[in-house]
């Protein structure tokens, strides 16, 4: 870096201090020891002993100076935010002593509640992951929150010791109440990545359904290498591949959820009945401006029309093109609950090149087979003996009741078997079937527990002693 400095005149040094004594000065005293001073050639044209100014421009010294960028402090909201947060992908406990193995049989073995405490102490969450593991152990029976009557004050904290304080300011603990409740690790991965997860968190993004998913896995395996509860070691195991499974179904039914239920099925309803019929609101003078909804006959016919001549058998076929012909094309709504997946057929070649020759507009159908569902969660249905024959085509022994549907492959390459889909199933007395607007998808372990029930309660208040007597009073 180069300075510019005033030329001087070189006085003549008649100091005899030794060059062995310069040489010794330290580099604190010497900016660098790369100096080129330029001096003017007539010495009388310097500055004389009381300061006048040059006659001359004066020439440049320069000297090049190292140096060094002083270091900023990090704040202290700065501080660990590089840290690992335990969850990433490959991220694992280390391995420990015989003495600590022992110590954390000896830790873990009379509850939980500890190795959840620790297991939040280890970790570094964020919000969104913090939220999923506090909806995850309030729905397993588990209290997350600030215990009520214990605070605990700095200098009560100061002679106790780094396991002694993590106990008193924990903020996770199974009331003596719930000791008694039934401990299944695989049922509550099923029912709170199923049920709860979709329905009270919401999974917008795939990165949300790893970042859920993981958080739970995560804690599974802090379970497993603690060996905090040794005599559930396979059930672990179990909710650890729920874990996994929900990994790929949960995205996968949220979006076969945003297709459905495809162009053929919306086409059928707007047809036949549904409710998409007398949906298409374009020929209405009011909707001007506003944009079209729905599917205009005119193309809901060519998109049914070409379904059934592409994918459809030929018995199809010929029943639909004679019961059209004279106007006899009845529809019955067979199911209002919803179906399960059994199998997925994706268009073959020969499906592709009829659509690609006849109709490159459309989109190449595919079949969804599927048996009668209903959701769990629902209450029992209050029937009259006669009626109860209806119920049959729901009881899972012994039905032999099957849909078949068309389905494009836009929603087809997201389905899977196992899938639930919440829809009503309606069908053609020419022997078609389809199914109207999903109001819901769900993966092939859906479960509903009473957990869920529990979740937002909370204890009520004692209203016979303070708040009745001050009632009483005003």
């Amino acid at each position: 870096m180069a300075l510019p400095t005033r030329d001087k005149v070189p006085e003549e040094s008649t100091n005899d201090q030794p060059r062995d004594e310069v040489d010794a000065l330290g580099d604190s005293q010497v900016a660098s020891t790369d100096i080129t001073v330029q001096t003017p050639q007539n010495p009388g044209q310097a500055v004389d002993e009381q300061g006048s100014k040059e006659e001359e421009d004066p020439k440049e010294e320069t000297a090049d100076v190292a140096i060094t960028k002083k270091k900023k402090k990090r704040s202290k909201k700065s501080r660990g935010k590089k840290k690992g947060t335990g969850f990433e992908e490959y991220a694992v406990d280390g391995p420990i002593t015989p003495a600590e193995y022992e110590a954390n049989r000896g830790r873990y073995d009379s509850r939980l509640e500890t190795a959840i405490q620790r297991f939040q102490a280890k970790r570094n969450m964020n919000s969104d992951r913090r939220n999923v593991f506090i909806k995850y152990m309030s729905y397993g029976g588990v209290d997350v929150g600030p215990k009520m009557f214990e605070g605990n004050d700095v200098r009560d904290l100061m002679d106790k010791d780094a396991e002694d304080i993590l106990t008193a300011t924990a903020q996770a603990s199974v009331p003596e109440n719930r000791v008694g409740w039934d401990v299944d690790f695989e049922m509550v991965a099923k029912g709170f990545l199923s049920s709860v997860l979709p329905k009270y968190i919401g999974l917008e993004t795939e990165e949300l359904v790893e970042m859920a998913t993981g958080t739970i896995r995560n804690f599974l395996n802090y379970v497993l290498l603690h060996d905090v509860c040794p005599e559930y070691h396979d059930n672990i195991l179990a909710a650890r591949a729920v874990c996994d499974a929900a990994k790929v179904e949960l995205w996968k039914a949220q979006q076969a959820g945003c297709w459905a239920p495809g162009d053929f099925n919306v086409a059928c309803s707007t047809l036949f009945g549904g409710s998409f019929h007398g949906l298409y609101t374009e020929d209405q003078e009011w909707s001007k401006g506003f944009g079209a909804e729905g599917m205009p006959d005119s193309i809901a016919r060519k998109v049914v029309k070409f379904a059934i001549a592409g994918a459809g058998s030929y018995e199809q076929a010929v029943r639909f093109r004679d019961l059209a012909n004279t106007n006899e094309l009845k529809v019955t709504c067979v199911n209002e609950h919803g179906f399960e997946v059994v199998a997925v057929t994706l268009p073959d070649a020969d499906v592709r090149d009829f659509y690609k020759q006849h109709a490159p507009d459309l989109q190449p159908v595919g079949k969804l087979r599927a048996k009668p569902w209903r959701d769990p969660g629902l209450p029992q249905e209050d029937l009259p003996p006669s009626a109860q024959q209806a119920l049959e085509v729901y009881s899972p022994s012994g039905n032999t009741v099957e849909y078949e549907f068309f389905v494009e492959e836009s929603m087809l390459k997201f389905c899977f078997v196992g899938m639930k889909v919440d829809t009503s199933v309606w069908e053609l007395n020419c022997g078609l079937d389809y199914f109207d607007n999903a109001m819901a998808t769900y993966c092939s372990f859906y479960t509903v527990l009473l957990n869920e029930s529990m979740i937002g309660w909370k204890e009520p208040r004692d209203l016979r002693e303070d708040d009745l007597a001050k009632g009483s009073s005003g």
